[in-house]
């Protein structure tokens, strides 16, 4: 559905114009770059691929901000299109500063994202290969690595790159922390899951909620319910997600009582809780 045109500035009505004409001819009406990077900029937020990639595609030249590709990469992933990101990546490879544009971290982590939920797992490591041979490669490049291995069920590889990383004297942040130890609650990995803790309590950063939750999942699957209680205990703020962690840890122990006594001190801090959650976790 097209957006409402904005009556609060005169500039915004020519703009929608543009898109409207755009969509029913299927040929940008204009060549000036403004008008043709708000066409796009709407296309792509409104989630129609074709016609943002086929606006590309008529005038390459005019296309050459990291940020225009980065938010096509960004639908194409939501929509699991691997044949519009195909289409993008191929627009990238012909522009004349396309190696410049390669370079850019931020669309290298969006192209391992998009063939990895695609499927396509071979394709996104050629592109994660090239991309830490150079320095300086961020945390981010590492981390979309890790999962879109991890979301294809290679658990053990999506580990190595996080080991990969480390060996690369790349410090992990709470995004590496947070994926490794998703994988190690997966495989009920125990002591690798604690070496990884020991490298969240050595971060400067400090762990941020996801980690910490990260941390109960890991020790409630590998039934270590001192350790969730001691982690519970040190987290400064906590989400459904913490508290249903300790519960389900609780009812795995067969410690109802424990169970409902957290249960209790949710409701008096006003926290909900889903039992049917809590139920699951526990089948």
């Amino acid at each position: 559905m097209l957006a409402a045109i904005s009556v609060v500035s005169n500039t915004s009505i020519p703009t929608n114009f543009t898109v409207i004409s755009c969509l029913k001819s299927k040929k940008p009406p204009s060549k000036n770059p403004r008008n043709l990077n708000q066409t796009l900029k709407f296309l792509t937020k409104s989630g129609n691929l074709d016609e943002a990639i086929r606006l590309i595609e008529s005038s390459p030249s005019k296309f050459t901000d990291p940020e225009t590709y980065s938010q096509l990469l960004h639908s194409c992933i939501s929509q699991k299109s691997l044949h519009h990101g195909q289409r993008v990546y191929k627009q990238l490879l012909k522009q004349e500063d396309s190696e410049t544009l390669l370079e850019n971290h931020n669309l290298k982590s969006k192209l391992i994202t998009l063939f990895s939920v695609c499927g396509e797992l071979d394709e996104a490591r050629i592109i994660f290969e090239n991309a830490v041979e150079n320095e300086g490669v961020p945390e981010s490049v590492w981390v979309a690595m890790a999962i879109g291995y991890s979301k294809n069920g290679f658990l053990r590889e999506a580990l190595l790159v996080y080991v990969e990383m480390l060996w690369n004297c790349m410090e992990p942040g709470n995004f590496a922390f947070s994926t490794a130890l998703k994988a190690c609650a997966d495989l009920k990995e125990l002591w690798v899951g604690r070496g990884v803790h020991a490298q969240v309590v050595k971060s400067s950063e400090g762990p941020d909620q996801v980690v910490n939750n990260s941390l109960l999942r890991l020790y409630t699957q590998c039934e270590c319910f001192d350790e969730v209680l001691k982690v519970f205990d040190q987290m400064p703020e906590r989400n459904i997600a913490s508290w249903n962690s300790l519960i389900s840890g609780f009812v795995k122990e067969d410690k109802l009582g424990e169970a409902l006594d957290v249960f209790r001190r949710m409701q008096r801090e006003g926290v909900g809780f889903s039992w049917r959650e809590g139920q699951m976790s526990y089948c």
